[in-house]
């Protein structure tokens, strides 16, 4: 379990979204900064999209001008942060059994690292980077080596199916909009683009809710 004596921010993902693999990529950074651990939050996305009346596949709904500054964004917040990054193959992803195996892990964090943290890490690489199938079993065995994990976790992989419903049914109360959230107490951050407002509010920043004051205003 988290140490609900340390600071925390979670990380509310789905494989499936590249604006969530770009944000696991900063987000422990941003935490340490801040003298905060990073609670990993699996949910399926696809899930919450149908709930709140959001096309399942948000990027292919798009007209063509924005679907193309969307990927061309992808690629700018890749390079400005210097991390590696190719657009999968194979849109959209099927990331049941990803988030199933992750989700058999605790996120329990210490000094010497987190495991859901390593997972996470490996499989986010495998559909982003390397451009490899998160759906195909041999993947995700070698993703769980990657991360120093018994492969046959991933035979366990249904026993998580209940765990993944409440996650996402949590995400659904929290007010999740999409992948990736970030949250901070009370506070919710939606992209990957808020990073700096999930570092200021780490460092105790506090915005009153909307309509309570004139925008701009001291």
């Amino acid at each position: 379990m988290i140490d609900l004596n340390s600071k925390t921010v979670e990380c509310w993902f789905d494989y499936s979204s590249p604006f969530a693999y770009l944000g696991t990529t900063q987000i422990e950074r941003v935490a340490r900064e801040h003298g905060a651990r990073v609670a990993w939050r699996p949910f399926l996305l696809g899930a919450l999209f149908k709930q709140i009346g959001t096309p399942l596949v948000p990027l292919e709904s798009f007209g063509e001008a924005k679907r193309r500054h969307a990927r061309i964004d992808l690629e700018r917040w890749a390079d400005h942060w210097g991390v590696p990054f190719r657009f999968t193959s194979r849109f959209p992803l099927r990331t049941v059994d990803a988030l199933r195996v992750t989700l058999l892990l605790d996120d329990a964090l210490s000094l010497e690292g987190d495991r859901r943290a390593s997972l996470v890490h490996a499989i986010m690489r495998a559909c982003w980077v390397e451009d490899r199938d998160p759906a195909d079993p041999d993947v995700l065995r070698a993703c769980l080596r990657e991360a120093s994990l018994d492969p046959a976790l991933l035979d366990r992989a249904g026993d998580a199916k209940q765990t993944l419903f409440d996650a996402t049914t949590r995400a659904m109360e929290i007010g999740a909009p999409g992948a990736p959230c970030f949250v901070v107490g009370n506070q919710l951050f939606w992209g990957q683009d808020r990073l700096d407002f999930v570092g200021k509010a780490l460092a105790g920043w506090r915005v009153p809710a909307p309509g309570s004051r004139v925008s701009g205003s001291t």
